[in-house]
């Protein structure tokens, strides 16, 4: 919550200004005050986020081997995440970029897809306006871009998309506010306190049913208000998040926890290697530990990754 208010606030004035400027002018104001935005809390990640902004695009656009850009645009990104991502790095917790798990895997995808020859015909700034679009700079869904450049060609101003993206917003806040932070968090735990004594075991187990759902309503909370100011501005965005805990399987669960981003690895991870190799299980192996690295670099991830590839 410390962030997510700012974050609405902040894009207050670029909201005002993307309908009353100008059609060609109107996206401009979401670049700058995301800038602003992220330079403020982290200037790291601005100075980072630019720079591999800048240069993904024209080693897509520019140079001649295809193969060479698209293994240069994806190791930019895959080295500075594993820096920043390592427990061990030099550097502190306090300039950790933000955002970084969410533009790396964008420019990873732009990367792979202008190597398809599966992207639109457009320029720079539309690629800009996609790389610091400020509802999802921080929390995500992992959009594409095509989707993303259809939506600028085809917005308009849309009373019913603006008032679903009202709604979404205040549903994430009641998920953030009012089942995570107090009942889940505050009142649930006072319930299951006094078995701390004399039932430690029982104690951990209803804990951690309450610690998953505390994340599942955070994190989907999160994701509706991103994904309802991104309506207010005119953009749609992918769904994050479809019941998961009703789920068959683990299979199943993937299909509806952090759909954006089960969806990227499926994509971009599980059908070369399974493609490649001729071994879906290895395929299956490599998305857990891609999804793994992606929350931490440590081994009880190693470990949870593989128990998932395993289920």
């Amino acid at each position: 919550m410390e962030i997510l208010l700012p974050l609405i606030l902040i894009c207050i004035p670029p909201l005002i200004m993307a309908w009353i400027f100008p059609e060609k002018w109107q996206l401009y104001p979401i670049t700058i005050f995301t800038a602003i935005f992220i330079g403020y809390y982290s200037p790291v990640s601005l100075l980072i986020l630019t720079i591999t902004t800048i240069t993904s695009f024209y080693l897509a656009k520019n140079l001649g081997k295809k193969e060479l850009w698209c293994i240069l645009g994806i190791l930019q990104a895959v080295f500075i995440f594993l820096i920043f991502k390592n427990n061990n790095s030099i550097f502190n917790e306090s300039i950790i970029p933000l955002g970084m798990s969410y533009y790396f895997f964008r420019q990873i995808h732009y990367s792979i897809e202008s190597y398809k020859g599966k992207l639109p015909e457009h320029s720079f700034k539309d690629y800009l306006f996609y790389m610091f679009f400020l509802p999802v700079i921080l929390i995500g869904p992992i959009n594409l871009f095509q989707d993303f450049f259809r939506d600028i060609k085809r917005r308009r101003w849309d009373s019913s998309l603006f008032s679903s993206g009202l709604e979404r917003i205040l549903y994430g806040f009641a998920k953030i506010v009012i089942l995570g932070n107090y009942l889940i968090t505050s009142k649930f735990i006072n319930l299951i306190e006094p078995l701390q004594e004399q039932h430690i075991w029982l104690y951990t187990y209803i804990d951690s049913f309450r610690f998953f759902a505390n994340a599942y309503v955070q994190f989907a909370g999160y994701s509706d208000i991103a994904i309802g100011l991104s309506m207010l501005f005119g953009f749609r965005m992918i769904e994050n998040f479809n019941y998961p805990f009703l789920a068959k399987n683990i299979a199943d669960f993937w299909q509806r926890w952090h759909i954006s981003l089960s969806g990227w690895c499926r994509e971009y991870v599980y059908y070369p290697v399974s493609s490649f190799t001729r071994k879906p299980y290895l395929g299956i192996l490599c998305s857990m530990m891609v999804l793994a690295f992606w929350h931490e670099i440590s081994l009880n991830y190693l470990l949870w990754g593989i128990l998932h590839a395993l289920a």
